[in-house]
């Protein structure tokens, strides 16, 4: 891969990365099998593991790549590895990156803030403990909320301590997380509204109380995960923050267990500081969208296929 200090920075353009719930099978398929420089990153990533990422990111069925242990390193490893191909290629860095849940540990690799190989072990790992705490909590779902306003849903989770509101993802699409009971009760306080429900494809409940035994472990982890300041700024998905500290990572990433994803506190600080460039790594089209109902006037690309990546780098 090209080296960084090498790499021409794109004014105003955000690199982005997916989370759970994104995960389908070929996700990063098409670069692996035209790029060498990708195929040698999945050899990598494999190295810190006893499972075969690209297997997992191309030949799992959706129901085994949904689980937490399968689908944490498989995101992290199609996001990184489309992006180790596209500097080795093209010569281009971003203003700065971010990612949606899962994706801020992809986010932390792309940024130099911590080994790639150390990343892959430490969300698989978070991905047996969110299994292990969905197992002793649970069981748990997921609810995206649309059509009414953030401060509505939260009041609606407020009297409950099994559920709670898991990310903010839009101006009027609010996900919430919890026990079975918890999200049906929140549907029944909600009733009397406009809005409309929709489950989520996901292993667990995420971002939520069913997730807090889960919360110490994470924090050993990061605790002992060899970090250095991040060469390329970081938007935090819990505080909407621009950082490079490693601290900042360990606290906010191990706060992200049961605490709410903050993805339009994202975008709002990305347009505060001038962004209007968006690239999407793959799996692609979640964040996109999401990012169009918060900053409209964005110019938001997807790579799905190397004739994209030609598209927007070339």
């Amino acid at each position: 891969m090209m080296d960084t200090d090498e790499a021409t920075t794109r004014t105003d353009t955000a690199f982005v990365f997916p989370g759970q719930g994104s995960q389908r099978p070929g996700m990063g398929q098409e670069f692996y099998d035209a790029w060498p420089e990708t195929r040698a990153t999945f050899d990598d990533l494999d190295s810190a593991l006893e499972i075969d990422l690209s297997d997992r990111c191309f030949r799992d069925e959706l129901e085994e790549l949904t689980r937490p242990r399968n689908a944490q390193p498989a995101l992290l490893a199609a996001g990184y590895a489309t992006y180790a191909g596209i500097t080795s290629r093209f010569g281009v860095e971003p203003t700065y990156v971010a990612g949606h849940s899962l994706g801020h540990f992809t986010s932390l690799a792309v940024a130099g803030a911590a080994s790639p190989t150390d990343l892959v072990d430490v969300v698989r790992r978070r991905g047996t403990f969110m299994e292990r705490a969905e197992r002793d909590a649970g069981p748990g779902t997921m609810m995206a909320v649309l059509l009414v306003d953030r401060a509505t849903v939260a009041d609606a989770c407020s009297d409950r301590d099994d559920v709670g509101v898991a990310l903010y993802n839009g101006p009027r699409q609010t996900v919430v997380s919890g026990t079975l009971e918890g999200i049906e009760a929140v549907r029944n306080a909600l009733d009397d509204t406009d809005a409309r429900f929709r489950e989520l494809e996901v292993g667990a409940a995420f971002h939520s109380p069913v997730m807090a035994s889960a919360v110490d472990p994470v924090e050993d982890v990061m605790a002992s995960l060899s970090m250095r300041e991040a060469s390329i700024p970081i938007v935090s998905d819990v505080s909407g923050a621009v950082y490079t500290d490693p601290d900042v990572a360990r606290r906010d990433l191990t706060t992200q267990i049961t605490a709410p994803v903050d993805w339009v506190g994202v975008v709002e600080t990305l347009k505060r500081r001038g962004v209007d460039r968006y690239v999407e790594f793959p799996p692609t089209g979640v964040l996109s969208s999401l990012i169009e109902r918060i900053h409209p006037d964005a110019e938001c690309y997807t790579l799905e296929t190397p004739a994209d990546a030609r598209e927007v780098f070339a």
